[in-house]
């Protein structure tokens, strides 16, 4: 089996090649926080298959390159082999490939009879898109919770905060979601955090979070509008569930509304469930009676409240 070896050709690219002294510049082409690059570079943490596909493209080299350091391996009968995890890897980027291209087709589907109503124009679209349905990536499910003013987060792990251990600095920060949460409750939004009971140091992740909310800028009494709970017994998946601002998202992010709408109750809410995988970064809309079975499993998680 070949040694992988990410981190150092990581390091070797951004310190070496053409963005050399300038890792800023890096994290803003992959999409990622100085944090995470350094994380990468110093093998805590491993990108995904789309940062990875990101990189490739970034610094024009192959997966193979990136990942073992070397383009293709000579197999016993002497022909060039590409070793198990490239082949997946590969597999795995035409899969995304062909999503993408979808995708773009129903882009296109949509700009082409947008001039006549934006509406109708995603309605029809969606009737013949061949799109799984009911699904929501990272920035689809981050434009949600900016249009949400009251939010319940069950989760199994406050993932936003990132551990930092480099030569530069130590400590934690935030991702892209507290940075909306962050707003929202500067706006007198609210939260409620339900923290899994078999996460470590429930109390510690409580304190980081708060801190990292009162450096966006927030005082205390924003931090009254963002409580915190320990489930009462263990779960196996997340979930979220947010009352919308439904006017603000219909005007602000047309297409998204239109492909919520069906799952937006009477209420004005909406919920999804994250994927028990974090490797698999999806989200699944809940229709209306999932949205009322998953409050009562929340009413059972926190009794107190």
């Amino acid at each position: 089996m070949r040694e992988v070896k990410l981190p150092a050709m990581l390091k070797r690219l951004v310190d070496e090649g053409e963005y050399r002294g300038n890792r800023r510049q890096v994290c803003n082409e992959l999409g990622i926080t100085p944090a995470a690059l350094s994380q990468y570079i110093n093998g805590q943490t491993t990108p995904s298959l789309e940062k990875l596909i990101a990189m490739t493209d970034l610094f024009k080299v192959s997966l193979d390159f990136l990942i073992f350091g070397e383009d293709t391996v000579a197999g016993p009968s002497g022909m060039l082999e590409y070793g198990p995890v490239v082949r997946y890897v590969e597999a795995s980027l035409s899969s995304v490939r062909a999503d993408i291209a979808e995708q773009s087709a129903f882009v296109a589907k949509i700009g082409g009879i947008l001039a006549e109503q934006i509406g109708a124009a995603a309605q029809a679209a969606a009737k013949s898109s061949r799109t799984l349905y009911g699904m929501l990536d990272k920035e689809q499910a981050l434009e949600l919770e900016r249009h949400s003013v009251s939010s319940i987060n069950v989760t199994m792990d406050m993932d936003d905060i990132v551990e930092v251990r480099s030569f530069v600095e130590e400590g934690v920060t935030g991702g892209n979601f507290l940075e909306v949460v962050a707003d929202n409750l500067s706006k007198n939004r609210s939260y409620h955090f339900v923290l899994s009971p078999d996460m470590p140091d429930p109390d510690v992740i409580m304190d980081q979070y708060r801190t990292l909310l009162l450096r966006k800028g927030l005082n205390r009494k924003h931090l009254r509008r963002c409580r915190f709970s320990v489930a009462s017994e263990t779960f196996y998946a997340g979930f979220n569930i947010f009352v919308l601002d439904v006017p603000s998202l219909r005007q602000q992010s047309p297409i998204l509304y239109q492909y919520v709408k069906p799952y937006i109750g009477t209420d004005n809410r909406i919920g999804y469930i994250e994927s028990p995988s974090s490797a698999l970064e999806a989200r699944f809309l809940m229709d209306t009676d999932r949205q009322l079975l998953a409050i009562r499993v929340l009413e059972r998680l926190t009794p107190e409240t």
